[in-house]
């Protein structure tokens, strides 16, 4: 079983000039319940908390607070993120607090939790933050290294000599897209000249 201090390790002791997310050099604080995750270059703070059940929780607070907003722009908001939770399998978007605020959610069991496995969950929310914003048109509000972040993933795996099918694969099975979600999100990448620096455009 993978301990707290053993996942925290992962995130402790990387290189700011890795190429996966799990290899980054964190920030790593505790604040409450909850274990903070910082790296300048990822553009938001994840949060970890460990359970007695032998699990964790990964989240992001997107910072989107529902409460205060007319009921329109509620309801188109609420309808995106229900419509997120079908096509990405892996992660949850839910309301967190009085504001009720936006928080994307991932669930993994620690028992035979691996380093390539987190790896994988981070990728799964920052694919899944990347759909919400692509879906929310809120390209304009966020740091345009999610972008980025999300294009170099799939480069890195064809850099490495992954096939654009294998990509598919890993982003269906492994993040839980839908095949149109992620083979959208290939040609986004692969089919252009350069790596744009906003992927809206």
């Amino acid at each position: 079983m993978a301990t707290k201090d053993e996942v925290l390790s992962w995130f402790q002791n990387g290189d700011d000039n890795a190429q996966k997310l799990i290899d980054l050099k964190w920030k790593v604080s505790q604040v409450g319940p909850y274990t903070v995750l910082q790296n300048d270059k990822i553009p938001f703070t994840m949060f970890l908390t460990f359970n007695d059940d032998n699990t964790l929780n990964l989240l992001i607070r997107t910072g989107i607070e529902t409460a205060t907003i007319d009921n329109q722009e509620r309801l188109t908001v609420y309808r995106v993120l229900l419509i997120l939770n079908k096509r990405v399998e892996m992660v949850k978007f839910m309301l967190d607090g009085i504001n009720e605020e936006v928080v994307a959610r991932e669930d993994m069991v620690t028992d035979t939790l691996t380093k390539d496995e987190i790896n994988a969950g981070l990728n799964a929310i920052l694919t899944a933050f990347y759909l919400m914003v692509q879906a929310l048109h809120l390209e304009d509000q966020f740091n345009s290294q999610i972008i980025e972040r999300t294009y170099m993933m799939i480069k890195n795996m064809a850099d490495e000599g992954k096939s654009r099918d294998e990509i598919k694969d890993y982003l269906k099975k492994t993040i839980g897209l839908r095949d149109e979600d992620a083979e959208k999100l290939i040609s986004e990448v692969l089919d252009a000249d350069k790596a744009p620096s906003n992927m809206y455009q």
